[in-house]
């Protein structure tokens, strides 16, 4: 989307805009040299910004890590606004408040996936993905796919052996993948429902953790109390 929307710059990929960047000052260009400034440091930003909110916390879904999650909805929910009102954006003011809000959304989802530490799974990358694709499959072959993960107890999911490990990174890619065919293809022909896409996923996403009989707000907030 915000290849499409925010003058050819990516925001969630700093690896890409590195090279954006680059080029950019290459050609002399440098409004494009700007944009893709103003989506790094938005993404430091966001990381920064990430990193306090889960600094010190379990490597599980805590009441923290969720306070970022609907902080970075907030945000894209800020954007959808901006964009249902210019579907294309001209005022440079505006273009670059859209370019660093949306790399900070990006670089706090990007800090918050890391913290959980689910083995060779990001969202906003998928080099590192594809690289522990690799890396698993070969580790299969030589020992064994069937194996136990060498993973410390933990309250999220995991995968259990490296299978099923294998199977969960190739379905984060297929997913990224596949939701960039229908953002293109909404862009195409729907381009006015762009800007719902972003948010209606992050949203479901905080739906699925508050629809937790045990979610990580309740016993915050009762701690809270009991500590009160």
């Amino acid at each position: 989307m915000s290849y499409y929307r925010l003058g050819h710059v990516f925001t969630a990929n700093m690896t890409g805009n590195t090279i954006l960047l680059g080029l950019a000052i290459g050609q002399g260009k440098v409004a494009s040299s700007l944009h893709s400034l103003a989506a790094l440091a938005g993404f430091f930003a966001g990381s920064i910004t990430g990193a306090l909110f889960i600094y010190n916390t379990k490597k599980t879904w805590t009441f923290f890590i969720s306070l970022s999650t609907f902080i970075e909805a907030l945000i894209i929910f800020v954007l959808a606004l901006i964009w249902f009102e210019q579907p294309v954006i001209t005022n440079e003011t505006v273009l670059y408040v859209s370019i660093i809000l949306s790399a900070i959304a990006m670089g706090i989802q990007s800090v918050t996936v890391r913290h959980l530490n689910i083995p060779g799974i990001v969202t906003t990358y998928l080099t590192g993905t594809i690289t522990s694709i690799g890396m698993s499959v070969v580790t299969g072959i030589k020992r064994g796919f069937r194996q136990k993960a060498k993973e410390k107890k933990r309250e999220l999911p995991l995968p259990k052996n490296l299978e099923q490990r294998i199977k969960l990174q190739v379905l984060v890619y297929v997913a990224y993948g596949l939701t960039a065919v229908f953002t293109g293809w909404l862009e195409y022909l729907k381009s006015f429902l762009l800007p719902m896409l972003p948010l209606l996923l992050i949203l479901i996403v905080l739906i699925i953790v508050l629809s937790r009989p045990k979610h990580p707000h309740l016993s915050t907030l009762q701690h809270t109390s009991v500590a009160s």
